[in-house]
């Protein structure tokens, strides 16, 4: 609601009505009805006399706010739907989907239907980034078939491994995390069990192979299927600033060596990118790998889309304008020279579902 609410101190004149059809759901405040609560009023009543057509409800609204302002308030609250289009109000409704303002006595119409919007881009978000996950958990399976012969010809010593059985855990953990993905936030708790079992599975392979145990350390930045890393190599993406980050054996040589290490690229709108270029789905993917690590994420993700993200913090993940949403009764917004600005009133829902006729 802070735009809208910027939007309108910018727009507004003396005094107006504000409606904001939300989806399905219709708020209103007003300063043209000096009647304080009068406008959320009206929009609820507009609602329940036009159940299931929106049209028709924001043209009744217009109108009872007409009758409103003019000192008809019997007239504006009864029942009744309201919708005939010889009221004056109606007018203002040509260009229904668009920002309109009338006088004193119409309304300022803000209609954009933002949670269908999000609901898409989230279930794209979801998509994209649950596939990525869907791959760093077939690898790790992979890579614990590839070692089960190894652990085989270790005979019982391998088998008794306690990280085998963690490695084995995690596998397993991790497939059932991401048959309960529903929003790309969760992919976090998927990726932190994965960290879990690579590092399990390199702890296996080097005691298979009587090599010391690698230290516990942050996964390798370039690809965190790569498990976890060996040093800290320094390395700058195209155009941006040298930084340390952690990298496997093989990345850390490549860098060192000036070559391209073999980053983890994604898919996003038909093209590969880096991970840690791919959009605010995949910072709690990030997460998940590095997250335990103290606060290594800031330094590594430096000039990238990731470390664009970062400053807010990943708790607020996701809070988007559905949420906001909630609270749209909660602000005053401000002068007017009528009744003064109420807080945003009405809720109602008109249901149905997609009105159908595209986006407004």
């Amino acid at each position: 609601m802070t735009s809208l609410n910027s939007a309108m101190k910018a727009a507004s004149g003396p005094s107006a009505t504000y409606a904001v059809l939300d989806g399905t759901t219709l708020y209103a405040a007003s300063s043209s009805i000096r009647r304080e609560g009068l406008a959320g009023q009206l929009a609820t009543l507009s609602v329940n006399a036009n159940s299931g057509d929106a049209v028709a409800g924001m043209k009744d609204f217009a109108n009872r706010v007409d009758s409103a302002v003019k000192g008809k308030t019997r007239a504006a609250l009864d029942p009744g739907s309201q919708a005939n289009p010889g009221a004056g109000g109606t007018a203002a409704l040509i260009a229904l989907g668009t920002l309109v303002v009338v006088g004193g006595g119409g309304y300022f119409l803000y209609s954009s239907n933002k949670k269908k919007k999000r609901a898409i881009q989230d279930a794209k978000d979801l998509a994209a980034v649950k596939g990525t996950v869907e791959e760093d958990v077939t690898k790790l399976g992979e890579e614990i078939t590839a070692l089960d012969t190894d652990v085989t010809l270790a005979g019982q010593g391998g088998r008794h491994i306690d990280e085998w059985q963690t490695a084995l855990d995690s596998y397993e953990k991790a497939k059932t995390q991401l048959n309960s993905v529903q929003r790309a936030d969760q992919v976090r708790e998927v990726t932190q069990t994965l960290e879990d079992g690579r590092y399990a599975l390199a702890v296996v392979k080097a005691k298979v192979n009587n090599d010391p145990v690698p230290e516990r350390r942050a996964p390798c930045f370039f690809n965190p299927q790569h498990g976890p890393s060996l040093r800290d190599v320094r390395w700058a993406p195209p155009g941006g600033a040298v930084r340390d980050v952690p990298a496997c054996k093989m990345d850390a040589e490549a860098v060192e060596r000036g070559f391209d290490p073999q980053m983890r690229e994604v898919m996003v709108d038909g093209q590969r990118r880096p991970y840690y270029d791919a959009g605010p789905a995949y910072q709690p993917y990030a997460y998940g790998y590095y997250g335990g690590f103290g606060d290594i994420m800031t330094g590594m993700f430096i000039g990238t889309m990731m470390g664009s993200m970062l400053g807010g913090g990943f708790g607020g993940y996701g809070a988007g304008y559905a949420e906001g949403a909630a609270d749209a009764g909660g602000g005053d917004f401000g002068g007017g020279d009528g009744g003064g600005w109420g807080d945003f009133g009405g809720g109602g829902d008109f249901g149905g579902g997609d009105f159908g006729g595209g986006d407004w």
